[in-house]
């Protein structure tokens, strides 16, 4: 199983001249496993579950809450169950084969109490989103706010959030809180949350104490439905940490309709080509808005998208039918530059990994992004039986996840059995690779006859 995090953070070119905004960077948290920022806190609720010897887990909340513990859950045999209310019909068409409690016949008591009750009497883990493993999600979600800082530094001017609960923008408040204990970076960006703008407790409060002259909320008409209903926090679960998160750094919540969201997703897409849904999209709209209000200057922008991704499609290459040897070489020496090898080496591998390996290539609208090369060299217990002789990325997709892709692709198809090698001045590459997992086991030294 490929471990949630360290998800690409890929700066924007595009949006930076449409917008005519100094660096805009993309936290494509969609690159999780199971393609949301949840998959953080799922893999740690479960193993929380595992330590702690649940007879089996009871999860609830928004659907890619729900989908992200279940992958995790189904992943360690842990036995799962879905909590059901009134009005909650679409978990049943979304999680059809799932078992469920039913607690419809309930009345209108407290929903986390009666879940809190169930998982008492039958030893079963509370998953449900809002529950009493509030430090667990913050601390799996400030990872985010940490690789952020570890890699734009200490120049970073603007965080962009959702905000529903306040787990996000209290978790990158941590992160970057413990960046800065460690000496990294000596000031905090700006915290900006967006929401809808109004039936959010934490955005309620934050009105009561800040003059918001150059908002009408009353112009504003936000319906329950598909676009807002997970943002409609009545609870305030995190309502004070959330607060000193923005007030701390000089932030703000930003308000968002539902024109706008759709308008700004929108474009977001046609810009960078971004998987992202609308439900997930109030990050880009309420920079979006700051921007079209000339209130955004120049500096270096984050936006965190909480089921973006890139939309590259990763394909296995079974032959030399559609993309020839001499075509997939010559892509291979020219997007590895510096660090390619001569034609006839380069085509040897390709042709021994065709029959004893796997060739990937990344696609984005069927054109080709990006290949890694891998060779089976034989061995089961030796040293690892695969390795990656080549990979390399087209020209403009810096940042943009496409290598990350490849070798999480190849982990998964060589059962993590993967070395390969790195020249020691690439330090860019070296970072990639340790984050991806990777340590440094030897260094390779090759005989020159030469110097003989």
């Amino acid at each position: 199983m490929i471990n949630p995090g360290k998800t690409p953070l890929m700066r924007s070119k595009k949006l930076e001249r449409a917008l005519g905004v100094e660096e805009i960077y993309l936290k494509l948290e969609g690159a999780n496993p199971y393609g949301n920022k949840f998959d953080r806190i799922a893999e740690t609720l479960v193993k929380d579950c595992i330590i702690r010897k649940r007879s089996g887990l009871l999860v609830d909340g928004p659907s890619d809450y729900i989908n992200s513990i279940i992958k995790y859950a189904e992943n360690f045999e842990i036995k799962i169950k879905v909590s059901l209310f009134k009005n909650e019909q679409w978990k049943r068409s979304l999680f059809y084969d799932m078992e469920y409690v039913d607690f419809r016949s309930k009345g209108s008591g407290n929903k986390h109490e009666l879940i809190e009750n169930y998982c008492k009497n039958n030893n079963y883990y509370n998953a449900s989103n809002l529950y009493g493993n509030k430090h667990l999600s913050i601390i799996s979600l400030q990872k985010i706010g940490e690789e952020i800082a570890e890699r734009l530094g200490n120049d970073i001017t603007t965080v962009f959030t959702q905000l529903s609960n306040g787990y996000t923008v209290s978790a990158i408040y941590n992160g970057f809180a413990s960046k800065w204990v460690e000496g990294e970076i000596n000031k905090y960006p700006q915290i900006f949350s967006c929401t809808i703008p109004y039936g959010n407790v934490i955005y309620k409060d934050y009105k009561k104490n800040l003059e918001l002259s150059d908002i009408s909320i009353e112009n504003y008409d936000v319906k329950n439905n598909k676009y807002t209903k997970n943002l409609f926090a009545d609870e305030g679960a995190l309502l004070e940490e959330a607060l000193n998160a923005v007030n701390d750094t000089d932030g703000k919540i930003i308000p968002v309709d539902e024109a706008l969201l759709k308008e700004s997703v929108q474009f977001l897409r046609e810009q960078e080509h971004i998987d992202l849904t609308a439900q997930e999209g109030y990050s880009f709209a309420g920079f979006y808005k700051l921007v079209k209000e000339g209130k955004i200057k120049n500096g270096k922008h984050v936006i965190i998208l909480n089921n973006g991704k890139s939309d590259l499609e990763i394909k296995k290459i079974e032959n030399f039918k559609e993309y020839s040897k001499d075509t997939i070489a010559k892509w291979t020496k020219e997007w590895l530059q510096d660090y390619s090898d001569t034609l006839d080496e380069t085509e040897e591998a390709i042709e021994y990994a065709m029959k004893n390996g796997f060739i990937l290539i990344a696609l984005r609208n069927k054109t080709p992004q990006g290949i890694s090369v891998v060779v089976n060299l034989g061995f089961e217990k030796v040293i690892p039986t695969y390795h990656l002789v080549y990979i390399g990325t087209k020209e403009g997709n810096k940042g943009r996840g496409v290598a990350s892709e490849l070798i999480n692709q190849l982990i998964d198809l060589t059962g993590g059995k993967l070395s390969l090698h790195v020249d020691l001045e690439n330090k860019r590459a070296r970072t990639l690779y340790q984050k991806l997992g990777f340590k440094t086991a030897y260094y390779r030294m090759i005989y020159n006859n030469e110097l003989v």
